[in-house]
């Protein structure tokens, strides 16, 4: 008997390498259809999550402020959602009726303004260079290339850039039409989701402590740490754009700036941006009033920063503080880090994910350190 299952064995040795061949050589032969059959399943896989995913994002972003609700005005679960939904609603429809429309109209206008805001900027440039009087602007040839380049490049770019910023906005338009039926899955998820956080929270953990086992414990400190990293920043973050952004659009629309509204939003979506974002926002502002009058974006130019300068020592400190702690050096690697390799999401998130790192990173220095103390010592 002993001498049989030995014998089986060495066959199945022999056997398993010719199957693993006759295998390979199956895959090789029908590579491009097995690929194609993979990518059809992950397609369809990720159309079918693709309201999860919405409404995950929805449910965590809307968490924040039913939490706040719950435990500062002891409101029950049911109500406060169904106020933060109803709030939510009403500024969509809002923005739609009446943000929306000006945009599109600001957009339109800028478009075509960009032909004559450029012979403006080029006229400006003409009159600085025969008021100065360096050898260099004095030269015929200086000049000549100075507007060969405002014609050639900066006329060409301007206009491509309004063209892809109207495209951007169409696409937009279409994507939240395609998207309809997922995004609307993506709301009745969510609320679910918030309704029954807790019981969700359970599942996940119960499925997590049996595919993590003893690494269970160091990964969920590691996924709360975030999450509270995360949640609060952005919610900060957002309450301070939006602030920053009302009031720079009341301050450019009192100075006479031109599209007050449509800069003031750019303003607070840049502002989400860490260290760069106010700067991108003041550029824009100034480049645009700029093509209808110098004086004008000087005015422009002064406002901005007067209010970015407020904006940090208020806002910021009151809304955002200190609880993501990342010094300013870290702060640009970061943002320049996730600019190159991951959008703008990970721009917003590359902060407080940075944070969580540096503690971390923080945690295991102190370690190594008091490790090294006791080793001393003994």
């Amino acid at each position: 008997m002993e001498k049989i299952k030995n014998e089986m064995l060495k066959s199945i040795r022999y056997i398993i390498p010719i199957v693993l061949t006759f295998i390979g050589i199956l895959i090789l032969k029908n590579f491009s259809q097995i690929v194609g059959f993979i990518g059809n399943n992950i397609s369809t896989l990720s159309s079918v999550l693709t309201p999860f995913f919405i409404g995950f994002i929805i449910a965590y972003i809307l968490n924040q402020p039913m939490k706040e609700l719950e435990s500062r005005f002891k409101i029950k679960r049911g109500l406060s959602v169904a106020l933060i939904y109803g709030v939510v609603a009403c500024i969509i429809v809002f923005a739609w009726l009446f943000i929306v429309p000006v945009i599109q109209s600001n957009i339109n206008d800028l478009y075509s303004s960009i032909p004559q805001g450029m012979q403006q900027i080029e006229s400006l440039i003409n009159d600085i260079s025969s008021g100065l009087k360096f050898n260099i602007i004095d030269n015929p040839e200086a000049k000549t290339q100075i507007n060969e380049f405002i014609k050639n490049v900066l006329v060409p770019l301007s206009t491509s850039t309004a063209t892809i910023i109207s495209e951007v906005v169409i696409n937009l338009m279409s994507v939240v039409v395609s998207y309809t039926v997922n995004i609307f899955l993506g709301i009745v998820i969510s609320i679910y989701l918030l309704l029954s956080k807790e019981k969700a929270i359970d599942i996940v953990n119960i499925i997590s402590k049996k595919l993590l086992k003893n690494n269970y414990t160091k990964i969920k400190e590691f996924v709360n740490v975030l999450d509270n990293n995360i949640g609060v920043y952005i919610v900060a973050k957002a309450i301070d754009s939006t602030i920053y952004g009302v009031i720079c659009t009341v301050i450019l629309y009192l100075v006479g700036s031109k599209y007050a509204l449509f800069l003031g939003i750019i303003a607070a979506i840049t502002n989400m941006i860490p260290f760069f974002g106010p700067i991108i926002g003041t550029i824009v502002a100034v480049v645009i009033n700029l093509f209808f009058s110098f004086e004008k974006a000087l005015i422009v130019l002064v406002v901005m920063i007067i209010v970015q300068q407020l904006e940090s020592a208020i806002l910021e400190p009151y809304f955002v503080g200190k609880q993501v702690g990342v010094p300013p050096i870290f702060t640009i690697l970061a943002v320049t880090l996730a600019g190159k390799y991951t959008g703008f999401i990970g721009i917003l998130l590359s902060v407080p994910v940075t944070g969580v790192l540096l503690m971390y990173a923080n945690r295991f220095i102190e370690k190594e350190r008091n490790k090294s103390i006791e080793d001393n010592v003994a």
